[in-house]
């Protein structure tokens, strides 16, 4: 065996120990984590970039829309041009019901109501503190650092590189095709977040961004942030009592599911049945 081939086995070999390693075959910007008995959660690489953060359409026109009140808007604004540094990897799915078996060794959601039981169903009924416990024991698992997406991480990501209602478009009639939420879930008598990645992705392949379960972000949660908040890389680190979930889930009506929308949970005291998560590696 010649020098260069032992070597790149050495490294190979390395990457694989840790539980890091991009996928044989795959492209360059796809990666995958051993989570440990023989399960893997996919990843995709998030460039760095610019992002118009915030809500496209004044609170006053979306509560017309929705038929709402103005005032579950308004921390929406102002739209802000928010730059994302570095880029990072991103959980192509919510993390499963399987995922979190194998590094929690729990279920947090058994005997649960709004639930229903399967390997690749979203994992739901955890506290922000349970999430971020996930992200810890994986990133020893692993050697690198793994854990919840800052809010405008998050909706950087989402959007994709788009400035429109959904990272499809604006057309509301088109987001059955993209997320699981109130009409094709709640309405039809399933009560329950779905099987992850069964609707289209985003531009960059990222699933279930719209709808079937809340996500929670590392940040805490002020609805005047947006104001306070930097233009590179915001995270309120503000502590409070409550953190921040975007994407709206299979509960929600589509003013929930927007790329904007904004919302806010406990982090510790209450779990909730449509509340979930994805991860990223910085």
């Amino acid at each position: 065996m010649n020098c260069y081939k032992a070597l790149s086995l050495y490294c190979l070999g390395l990457l694989l120990s840790t539980g890091i390693a991009n996928t044989i075959g795959a492209p360059a910007d796809d990666l995958t984590l051993d989570l440990g008995k023989g399960v893997t959660m996919k990843m995709v690489l998030i460039p760095a970039g610019k992002v118009m953060m915030g809500g496209n359409v004044s609170a006053v026109d979306v509560a017309k829309l929705y038929k709402a009140k103005e005032a579950h808007f308004v921390n929406e604004h102002p739209r802000h041009e928010v730059t994302i540094s570095k880029p990072f990897y991103m959980g192509i799915y919510e993390v499963s019901q399987l995922q979190w078996r194998a590094v929690m060794g729990t279920e947090t959601w058994k005997d649960k109501v709004a639930v229903k039981t399967g390997n690749d169903y979203a994992a739901s009924w955890m506290t922000w503190y349970e999430a971020n416990e996930f992200c810890e024991k994986l990133s020893k698992r692993i050697g690198k650092k793994v854990s919840l997406p800052t809010e405008a991480q998050w909706e950087y990501a989402c959007r994709a590189g788009t400035t429109t209602v959904f990272c499809f478009g604006d057309d509301i009639s088109k987001l059955g095709d993209y997320a699981w939420f109130q009409d094709n879930s709640r309405k039809i008598g399933e009560e329950y977040a779905h099987a992850v990645g069964q609707k289209k992705p985003n531009a960059w392949g990222l699933y279930d961004m719209h709808g079937n379960v809340w996500e929670w972000c590392k940040d805490f949660y002020a609805k005047d942030f947006y104001v306070q908040g930097g233009e590179v890389d915001p995270e309120n680190t503000t502590e409070a009592q409550q953190r921040n979930v975007r994407g709206g889930s299979w509960h929600n009506d589509p003013r929930h599911c927007r790329s904007a929308a904004r919302n806010s949970w406990t982090g510790s005291k209450y779990v909730h049945y449509n509340y979930g998560f994805r991860v990223i590696v910085e």
